[in-house]
């Protein structure tokens, strides 16, 4: 995940590494464990306006929020195996892709589920999902899906008037 000024971080484990623009080690933080601040499997990291960090805690069932320096702010449980989590368009919103519920989530920056939102369902045939472990879009609005289980990836396109609230949008 890239700051504004460059600077960018990356998760693996139990922690987070940041690094400057040029690749230089800068600082990191983490410990293994199940308590608030504590990471136990990252698996994706995003960065709002505010430089709040939503880490997708996914051996803990959960997205943790910290502030630019490592400090723990907040904790959203109950968002079972999330495997990965994307900044929308509007700055105000998360997508994450559950690995449990095979399902697409759409959270406010609160935790809260926008429950309107939600799609998927688990399955082998084309259009189910499983293991939905990276997700991204392109300029169409085409979503792209790339499933750990199934060892494929999918593209979905958006239906001509679909709910604009209901597709996946991110920033880039």
């Amino acid at each position: 995940a890239w700051m504004p000024n460059g600077d960018f971080y990356v998760t693996g484990g139990s922690a987070v590494v940041k690094f400057s623009k040029e690749g230089k080690y800068l600082s990191a933080f983490g410990k293994n464990g199940r308590g608030p601040g504590e990471l136990n499997g990252t698996h994706g990291i995003v960065i709002d306006a505010q430089r709040r960090l939503y880490i997708a805690d996914r051996g803990n069932s959960r997205i943790q929020v910290f502030d630019e320096n490592g400090k723990y702010l907040d904790l959203w449980p109950n968002i079972t195996a999330p495997y990965c989590i994307r900044l929308a368009k509007d700055g105000q919103h998360l997508w994450i892709s559950d690995g449990y519920t095979q399902r697409f989530g759409k959270y406010d920056l609160q935790g809260k589920l926008l429950t309107s939102s939600t799609w998927g369902t688990f399955g082998v045939v084309p259009g189910a999902i499983w293991g939905p472990h990276y997700f991204d879009v392109d300029s169409e609005g085409n979503l792209y899906v790339a499933e750990d289980y199934n060892a494929r990836v999918q593209k979905f396109r958006p239906k001509k008037n679909a709910d604009p609230a209901k597709l996946i949008d991110v920033t880039r």
